[in-house]
């Protein structure tokens, strides 16, 4: 019991804007156990997203404009920009067009470049675009907000197993080697198995879902060898851009599919 508590709270630690002024340990278990725990942590995000969605459509004259970017904000407020810091160094590092070597330098700078900032630019817009177009088009459902921050976290601990990192040092490093892979993949397929069988009752019999993972799985192998042509491994920079990626081309499937 104790270690499931410390999974929670290494997940809220490390992934979300919520102070947790706790010493943890970071154990295998505890370590695997975040990774597992985070697809929930995405899921209560979106629960929260889709409260304040529904509160403000119910109660208050809100535009397609506004909703959208209350979406776009408030999931960049819960993981304090984390993942979008992940997106920018991925685009400065990938727009330079230097070696490998380099590229990998870059991601540990710091400092913000010009392709950093573009790519953001893109990335957020294109997000409030295609948000917008789903209230216009009513299509965005609730149960939408909170099934695609799950699905892109259990996503993302299905890239961070199918890779090497791209250096033997650094937090993404000790994670890769604190994470019992076994126990992580039936984390994800269990994760999976529920939250698709509560949407079931929520929606009734659907494909959608479907066609969103199926995508997801698709978008992995198409970014999984984007990351080892150009990086060799994985970081924790490409880490959060792959959820800030993967959450747009969901997106992009929902306005098309739904």
């Amino acid at each position: 019991m104790k270690n499931f508590w410390h999974s929670v709270l290494l997940a809220f630690q490390f992934f979300t804007v919520l102070p947790v002024h706790k010493e943890l340990p970071l154990s295998k278990g505890t370590v695997t156990g975040m990774f597992g725990f985070l697809p929930w942590i995405g899921a209560l995000m979106g629960t929260v997203v889709a409260t304040v969605i529904y509160s403000l459509t119910e109660w208050t004259a809100s535009s397609e404009v506004l909703l959208s970017f209350v979406i776009v904000g408030l999931f960049a407020l819960f993981t304090g920009g984390l993942h979008l810091d992940g997106f920018i160094d991925m685009g400065d590092a990938y727009f330079s067009y230097r070696d490998r070597e380099k590229r990998l330098e870059i991601l540990d700078d710091p400092r913000v470049g010009a392709f950093g900032v573009l790519s953001v630019l893109f990335l957020v817009l294109g997000k409030f675009v295609i948000l917008h177009e789903l209230f216009v088009q009513h299509k965005l459902a609730l149960w939408m907000l909170i099934f695609v921050p799950l699905l892109t976290r259990v996503g993302m601990s299905f890239y961070f197993m199918a890779l090497k990192c791209s250096k033997e040092k650094g937090l993404a490093y000790f994670f890769k080697s604190h994470i019992k892979p076994g126990y992580l993949i039936c984390f994800m397929v269990i994760t999976l198995l529920v939250a698709y069988t509560g949407l079931l009752f929520v929606i009734g019999l659907s494909i959608v879902p479907l066609v969103l993972m199926a995508v997801l799985a698709v978008a992995l192998v198409v970014f999984r060898q984007f990351t080892v042509r150009n990086f060799g491994g994985v970081s924790g920079d490409l880490l959060g851009a792959s959820i800030e990626g993967m959450e747009v081309v969901l997106w992009v499937t929902l306005l098309l599919c739904a």
